[in-house]
């Protein structure tokens, strides 16, 4: 579960909160947050076509993985 704010690039508007619920293959958070995949779930979210959002990670909470996973 990630909670954040965004807001496009070079506005001077205030943050809009947002929460996704996704899969991560790592608990490292620089990698999380630099992650382009979990960066475009984040804009189709939002649902807008801006590609240069400003994205600021509040909260990042990992839980283990249940169950069995298939590749």
């Amino acid at each position: 579960m990630i909670a954040f704010r965004y807001k496009k690039k070079g506005s001077v508007s205030y943050y809009r909160n947002g929460n996704i619920d996704t899969f991560c293959t790592t608990n490292v958070l620089e990698q999380i947050k630099n992650d382009e995949v979990i960066r475009s779930k984040i804009i189709r979210k939002v649902k807008t076509k801006h590609k240069d959002l400003d994205i600021v990670f509040d909260e990042i909470k990992i839980e283990g993985q249940y169950g069995n996973t298939i590749y």
